[in-house]
């Protein structure tokens, strides 16, 4: 068995390579397009960060907390409410200081909720927050607790010493990211995959490719 401290290292590793896959699903339903994210590697780091906080903050769906302490509610149903409530709260609060802290240091507005119905400002909305609390909530009820215990039962010290390997590469790759974007006041777009134009763009040059279907 692991320590939980590199149990928790791994989650962060894996989740954060599931959040990368997310935004694109995200991003390629809603504007036909599929990018880097800003990103060398494929991870955010910000997302498995944020998980295991939200591990520590307000626990799982079947056993809440309120900042690490227990919340004693007895119906499951209410639980649930409790749980995508909390997480959208957690999700608002995050989209507001991080969207506002990148206009003011990079001069960057990177996503706008304005279009969507019940905006908050710029950087979050009633519908987006409830959407991820939903989204939060069945990941830390479903997948979260079966990754921290599968971590748990590796056993391999090359597979353990990749974990570290991307965990470093994401923290690199992070502060390079910022980096960027606080000098050069622009998203660090490397290539980008128009899905309604069927091309590939990378580096200003654009190439044809066919989608399979």
């Amino acid at each position: 068995m692991v320590s939980k401290m590199t149990q928790l290292m791994m989650v962060i590793v894996i989740v954060s390579f599931l959040g990368f896959i997310t935004e694109n699903i995200w991003t390629a339903f809603r504007f036909g397009t599929m990018d880097n994210r800003g990103m060398i590697m494929p991870g955010l780091l910000g997302y498995g960060i944020a998980m295991v906080l939200v591990y520590f903050i307000l626990g799982t769906p079947d056993a809440p907390m309120f900042f690490g302490i227990s919340v004693r509610i007895e119906n499951r149903i209410l639980k649930r409410i409790y749980y995508v409530t909390m997480a959208a709260i957690f999700v608002s609060i995050g989209e507001i200081l991080l969207g506002n802290f990148v206009e003011k240091m990079c001069h960057i507005e990177w996503w706008n909720y304005e279009s969507l119905p019940m905006h908050i400002g710029k950087y979050t909305s009633v519908l987006t927050s409830l959407g991820f609390g939903l989204l939060i909530s069945v990941f830390m009820d479903q997948l979260f607790p079966v990754l921290l215990g599968m971590t748990g039962y590796i056993k391999r010290k090359s597979t353990i010493q990749m974990m570290y390997f991307c965990l470093i590469g994401y923290v690199v790759d992070f502060f390079h990211e910022a980096k960027y974007m606080i000098h050069k006041k622009e998203i660090n777009k490397r290539w980008t995959i128009d899905l309604h134009e069927k091309c590939l763009i990378t580096n200003k040059q654009v190439h044809s490719f066919r989608l399979k279907v």
